[in-house]
């Protein structure tokens, strides 16, 4: 069965600006950029090579018209009542007529300089506002600068020119010169600008328009192109009519297209196969498992017969096959548990060893047979009286030993001495002979060790063998 690959769905989020847009914005800044730039230096240019040509003009204009006066001597010129003179009547109509002959001088001013700025006489007469002898107090911060340039522009209203007359420095000539067509040319020359600006900006918008409107539609090509191709459609190649990086990238992706779908056939035809070799692999695992259920059924049957054959055999290298109880080898393993849980858990348990007396007489007296069956007895009603935690060993022969933990030594004293009555008040087995026991008792408290301990309980027991037999007799 064929398996395909369901690409996953690109994650969605709000797209904050285009690359069309992007593309548009650019351009357009650029080119505003540009036009802004080149404009300003253009305007400027123009503007400043038009204001001097204008102070070129106010500087020929003056310098003409002081070279037109003669070089009369106006120092007798002081005061108002000097206006009556025939020197100030000569330099009043030479005033008039330059400024009559010569269009772009409107008016003119002779002052002398070695009085700190005083008024000689004014191309208007007496309706200039100024009178012979005036002191002009704002020209003389500027009076030290007329012998070397003309001033244009200068700070004494009306008048925006003052120069010092040529031949004499002593005297200065202040002119209006008409300057209107300055200000035509200017209004002319922004709205030029203003409208040069506008064609650029157009021009701009336009041009990014199109840059922007190209390369969006190449990139919706590129973007259905790749969509097919996720979806696993051949579609068509594209076709791009420019030699530049976006046919490049058209290049690329059919070439990545052809790649895929080339890809994706062997993928399949590798899908194919290895559908078949897996269903020839589960056949073979079907057949192996089951040979393999059938083998562990028979290893768990030999191995839970193999561990009850070790069990018993445990149990019997353990146990006493007379009185089936725990054997020498047994109660050992049995003690040193009891150790460890008492270090352990720091407790005590009692170890009680307990011997038949007079045992040899039995033998001797009713045989073998009888002496067999009244430790198979014994044996039977020591195991009936140990508690849950009580191990019973036969140790050799006709001894016994017990296991009792959990107990002190005078509870411990008083058990034994119970199990003595007990056993000693009727036959050990119905028609058997009455026995007596005799005990010795101790108690490991971890300060000794066990084989002390075991010596301790025997030398007790050894105490009440001589000291008269069946009684309990506790180590010290």
């Amino acid at each position: 069965m064929n398996e395909s690959v369901v690409p996953k769905p690109l994650p969605t989020r709000r797209r904050r600006m285009t690359i069309g847009r992007r593309l548009f914005y650019t351009h357009l800044l650029v080119a505003l950029l540009v036009a802004v730039a080149l404009g300003s230096y253009w305007h400027f240019a123009a503007e400043s090579e038009l204001r001097d040509e204008i102070r070129t003009r106010l500087r020929d204009n003056a310098q003409l018209t002081a070279q037109a006066l003669d070089n009369r001597n106006w120092d007798g010129i002081h005061r108002p009542a000097d206006a009556e003179t025939p020197t100030y009547q000569a330099l009043l109509n030479k005033l008039q007529a330059i400024a009559t002959t010569n269009p772009s001088v409107t008016r003119l001013l002779v002052f002398r300089t070695t009085d700190g700025a005083v008024v000689l006489a004014d191309s208007v007469g007496a309706t200039s506002g100024y009178s012979p002898g005036d002191r002009l107090t704002s020209l003389d911060p500027l009076t030290a600068r007329l012998d070397k340039e003309p001033l244009l522009e200068s700070k004494l209203p009306p008048f925006n020119v003052l120069l010092a007359i040529p031949g004499n420095a002593d005297y200065g000539l202040a002119l209006q010169v008409q300057t209107n067509d300055l200000a035509t040319k200017l209004q002319k020359l922004r709205l030029n600008s203003a409208v040069a600006f506008i064609f650029a900006v157009g021009l701009a918008l336009a041009m990014s328009l199109w840059l922007a409107s190209s390369a969006r539609a190449i990139l919706d090509r590129f973007q259905t192109r790749l969509r097919d191709i996720a979806d696993g459609k051949p579609g068509q190649a594209l076709d791009i009519d420019v030699d530049d990086e976006f046919s490049d990238l058209a290049v690329a992706i059919d070439d990545m297209a052809t790649r895929l779908d080339l890809s994706q056939r062997e993928r399949e035809q590798a899908l194919l196969d290895l559908n078949g070799t897996r269903e020839r692999l589960e056949d073979m695992v079907r057949q192996r498992s089951a040979e393999l259920d059938k083998l562990n059924v028979m290893l768990r049957n030999e191995i839970e017969q193999r561990c009850q054959l070790e069990a018993a055999l445990a149990e019997a290298a353990a146990t006493d096959t007379m009185t089936l109880l725990l054997n020498r080898r047994g109660m050992v393993e049995a003690l040193d548990h009891a150790v460890e849980q008492a270090k352990r858990h720091r407790n005590s348990f009692i170890i009680a060893i307990a011997d038949v007396d007079h045992f040899k007489r039995i033998n001797d007296q009713y045989g073998h047979s009888v002496g067999d069956q009244v430790l198979i007895a014994l044996g039977r009603r020591l195991k009936n009286s140990l508690g849950h935690s009580d191990v019973a060993a036969r140790w050799g022969g006709e001894e016994f030993l017990l296991l009792w933990p959990r107990i002190n030594i005078t509870e411990a004293e008083q058990r034994a001495n119970a199990l003595r009555q007990v056993l000693g008040e009727v036959p050990i087995y119905p028609g058997g002979p009455q026995i007596t026991l005799s005990f010795g008792v101790a108690e490991f408290t971890g300060l000794d060790n066990l084989d002390r301990c075991i010596n301790r309980a025997d030398k007790a027991l050894y105490r009440a063998k001589q000291d008269g037999r069946n009684r309990v007799m506790v180590a010290v």
